[in-house]
């Protein structure tokens, strides 16, 4: 989240004592309960000092064993908790109450299951009322909990610990099965740090339906149905066209479906659509195949002057890491999909950090943003909290009933983020980043696209640092800002530059 930790180890009392002086600043302190029970046992009047004169936030996670950890829970906060409760092993069921929107954001009135039998640890409240600082709820106890003491604000974190972003994960265990550890994590410090953690300036959406000629009807996707929902319902979508079939869209029915609506563009699925094509470690086969996609969409709208967007959504969702390279080669901005794991593992297994991004940049740096299929309300949500496109796919069978599902699923998004926004797939992910304040005026930027737009809509002046990860940094001759060749620098994979803009002064550039 880009907030900067020290990591302390306390091995004794002294060390303990120390961090209780801190001249008056205070700080944001975790601390696991084992911590607490250990230091509490070993010098509580230390322990004491720090909570109320250097904290300002604590978080006090892995609560979970009520012999170990209760006393030290009730001692910390004078008695609201009476200690921890396990319940037998079974389906966990989180949810997130509305009363917690305040912390919990996007995620607020939801709830998600972690799909498979666990130890469910939960508060024991000794005090009418404590409920309602509930953020999250574990089959009906309270999990995770914020308290407002006179000197501290704390929270409390039931059931496992923190979980290691470098974790590796696999199509069948992807970021879900973390939500139940990740999702406190996250709100305790979206919250605590504000505007200086890494946070998405904007929530956008695009609906993309896999497959379809662009013909009057197709299977059950009936266009002027979906069009008159568009309307209805204010969201936009996306055609994954197959480039095989540039011959077989009518010019006239190009035009009075389209005719320039922002609210239904097309984009690439694949090139011929044939199995496995883009599931290949020949570089030179990956590229032919990159290459004659873009030149079929090019021909397809030279005939009926419709564009496209350079996004690609692979068939079947396979491709090699080296597709990456090939997509990035070719002169593609992005690629979109519902699996984000690669046939191989050439770059590397993905991690669970890789998941907290709007875009996976593991595969050669190219930017891949990942797609849900419009069932659980929790995902898409999920993605908003952390400042990702909420990127729904499907396919024409999901119109069988006409547009009702996807109009409820519409819905469902804009009860939780009153502000979505569903521009099409190249505005919103050439403007996708993630910020942070690094002071009064200056403002971190990391973005995913060769080609960007970020706007200050601040009303001072701004100096943006932007960053964007870059592992092979030969590729990059020169980089553009509003046409103009501005010096640039690497370090680290990352290539860094410095823009300053007046106030709601936008920018856009190259690489």
């Amino acid at each position: 989240m880009g907030v900067e930790t020290e990591r302390v180890s306390i091995d004794q009392e002294s060390a303990l004592a120390r961090l209780g002086e801190g001249g008056g600043q205070r700080c944001c302190l975790a601390m696991s309960a084992d911590t607490l029970a250990l230091t509490h046992r070993v010098s509580s009047n230390s322990l004491e000092k720090l909570v109320k004169e250097r904290c300002a936030e604590l978080l006090v996670f892995g609560c979970g064993d009520p012999r170990l950890h209760s006393r030290a829970l009730s001692w910390v906060t004078s008695g609201a908790i009476s200690g921890v409760n396990v319940a037998a092993q079974g389906q966990k069921v989180c949810e997130l109450p509305r009363g917690g929107r305040g912390f919990s954001r996007q995620l607020a009135g939801l709830s998600f299951s972690t799909g498979h039998a666990l130890l469910a640890p939960t508060f024991d409240r000794a005090i009418n009322g404590a409920s309602a600082n509930a953020i999250m709820i574990t089959n009906g106890q309270p999990a995770f909990i914020r308290l407002a003491l006179p000197s501290v604000e704390m929270f409390l974190l039931a059931g496992a610990g923190v979980p290691d972003i470098d974790e590796p994960l696999s199509p069948g265990s992807g970021l879900e099965a973390y939500y139940d550890r990740l999702i406190p994590i996250l709100i305790f410090l979206r919250h605590s740090f504000g505007e200086t953690c890494w946070h998405g300036p904007v929530s956008t959406a695009r609906f993309i339906i896999d497959d379809p000629l662009l013909t009057e009807k197709y299977g059950f996707l009936n266009y002027r149905a979906l069009l008159s929902s568009m309307e209805r319902e204010r969201y936009g979508t996306s055609v994954a066209f197959i480039p095989w079939n540039y011959r077989r869209t009518s010019t006239r029915t190009a035009s009075r479906l389209f005719g320039g609506r922002p609210d239904l563009s097309i984009c690439v699925h694949g090139c011929d659509h044939s199995n496995k094509e883009f599931d290949s470690a020949d570089q030179a086969f990956l590229e032919s195949r990159a290459g004659l996609a873009l030149e079929r969409m090019e021909r397809h709208e030279a005939r009926t002057g419709l564009p496209f967007e350079r996004v690609m959504v692979f068939p079947q969702g396979r491709f090699s890491s080296r597709s990456m390279l090939a997509l990035r080669t070719a002169g593609y901005l992005a690629a979109v999909d519902s699996n984000c794991f690669p046939t191989d593992e050439e770059s590397g297994p993905l991690r669970i950090g890789d998941f907290l991004r709007p875009a996976i940049t593991r595969l050669h740096g190219f930017p891949l943003f990942q797609r849900r299929y419009p069932r659980r309300l929790m995902d898409a949500a999920f993605d908003l909290f952390l400042g990702r496109p909420a990127l729904l796919g499907e396919h024409h069978e999901y119109f069988r009933g006409g547009c009702q599902k996807v109009e409820e699923f519409v819905s469902g998004l804009r009860n939780v983020e009153p502000t979505l926004t569903w521009p099409t797939l190249s505005a919103q992910l050439t403007r996708s980043c993630i910020m942070r304040a690094v002071s009064r005026d200056s403002v971190e930027v990391l973005f995913f696209t060769r080609r960007f737009r970020v706007e200050n809509t601040d009303g001072d002046l701004r100096r943006f640092r932007l960053t964007k990860h870059e592992p092979d940094p030969a590729p990059i001759r020169a980089v553009y800002v509003d046409g103009v060749s501005v010096p640039f620098s690497f370090e680290l994979e990352t290539s860094r530059l410095w823009i300053t803009r007046d106030r709601r002064e936008a920018l856009g550039g190259c690489g």
